[in-house]
C-alpha cells in the first residue's frame, strides 16, 4: 500500500486471481469510508479515494476485519549493509582524502614557508605538511565516505583518535626505524628498520589510544603474533596489487605505486589474524544491522 492524506493505493500484484480481485473490489465499494474506487490494471493496483473525515485507523481496522493483509513498504526495515560494501567505500574515501590532504596542507605549508622563511624552510614545511595532510586526509576521507560516520553528522569529537594516532605512529616508526637500521646494518638494515618500525609503532599507538593503555596487551607475545599475521597479510596485499598496477600500466612506476597504495588501504580493512584461523577473509568492519521499523 501507499498512503496519502485522502487516498490509499493498494497494489495487489499479478498473482491475484480474477475472482479474488472481483470480491475485493465489491467489498471495497460497499464500504462507507470509500468515496471512489479506481482500478489501474497496468500497475495492478486499486486507488481508493477516502470519504471526508475518514481516519487512517478506521480504514485500517475495516480492511483487517475483512481479512485484508497490508504491507507498507515505508515501514519495511532496510536491508543490512554488508561489511565489504562499507570497506570498498571507505578505501575510496581514504585514497581521495589522502591526495587532497597532501595537496592542500603540503602545498599550503610550502607556499607560506617559502614566502616567510625562504625556499629551504618552505621545502621542509611542505614535506611535513604533505605527510600530516596525507594522514589527516586519509582518515577524514574514510570517515566521510562512511554513510553513518559521526563526522558526517558534524560530531568531530566522536571520531576516534586511534586512527590518527595509528597512522602518525606508522610514519614516526618508519623514520625512526630507518635511522636505527641504517646505523646498525647499513642500507639493508634501513629497509628492515622502516618495515619493523612502522609496523610496531603504528599498531602500538592505535591499541594504546583505543584502550587508553589498559588491557591493550601491547608488547606481549600474543600481541606480537597477531601483529605479525596482520602485517604479513597487509604486505602481501600491497605487493600483489602493486605488481598488478604495474602490469596494467605497462610497467610504469606510477601504476605500481597506485596499486601498492590501494593494496595498503585494502589490507588495513581486513582482519588477517582472524582470516588465517577461519580460512576465509574477514573484514575488520562489522556489517550494519537494519534499523528496526517503528
Amino acid at each position: 500500500m501507499h498512503v496519502t492524506p485522502q487516498r490509499v493505493r493498494l497494489r495487489y500484484g499479478d498473482t491475484m486471481s480474477a475472482g479474488e480481485l472481483a470480491a475485493l473490489i465489491a467489498m471495497l465499494q460497499a464500504q462507507s469510508w470509500v468515496r471512489d474506487l479506481h482500478q489501474r490494471s497496468a500497475s495492478c493496483s486499486l486507488v481508493i479515494d477516502l470519504a471526508e473525515g475518514c481516519s487512517e485507523l478506521r480504514w485500517r481496522l475495516s480492511l483487517a476485519d475483512h481479512g485484508v493483509d497490508l504491507e507498507d513498504p515505508a515501514l519495511e526495515p532496510p536491508a543490512p549493509e554488508a561489511a565489504w560494501e562499507r570497506m570498498a567505500r571507505q578505501v575510496g574515501g581514504n585514497m581521495i582524502g589522502a591526495s587532497v590532504g597532501q595537496l592542500v596542507l603540503g602545498g599550503g605549508a610550502g607556499v607560506v614557508g617559502t614566502w616567510l622563511l625562504g625556499p629551504r624552510i618552505g621545502l621542509i614545511l611542505g614535506a611535513g605538511g604533505a605527510l600530516v595532510g596525507s594522514v589527516v586526509g586519509s582518515v577524514a576521507g574514510g570517515e566521510l565516505a562512511d554513510g553513518e560516520s559521526p563526522l558526517r553528522r558534524g560530531d568531530l569529537g566522536s571520531v576516534s583518535l586511534s586512527k590518527l594516532g595509528g597512522r602518525l605512529g606508522e610514519e614516526a616508526g618508519w623514520s625512526t626505524g630507518r635511522l636505527i637500521g641504517a646505523a646498525l646494518a647499513g642500507p639493508a638494515g634501513a629497509v628492515a628498520g622502516m618495515t619493523i618500525g612502522s609496523m610496531l609503532a603504528g599498531q602500538a599507538a592505535e591499541d594504546l589510544i583505543s584502550s587508553r593503555g589498559r588491557g591493550s596487551g601491547v608488547g606481549r607475545l600474543s600481541w606480537l603474533v597477531r601483529l605479525g599475521e596482520d602485517q604479513a597479510g597487509e604486505q602481501a596485499t600491497a605487493s600483489l596489487l602493486g605488481n598488478l598496477g604495474r602490469g596494467l600500466s605497462g610497467g610504469q612506476e606510477w601504476g605500481g605505486q597506485l596499486g601498492t597504495r590501494l593494496g595498503g588501504y585494502v589490507g588495513r580493512k581486513i582482519d588477517w589474524a582472524g582470516s588465517w584461523s577461519r580460512r576465509q577473509l574477514v573484514s575488520r568492519l562489522q556489517p550494519r544491522s537494519a534499523v528496526p521499523a517503528t
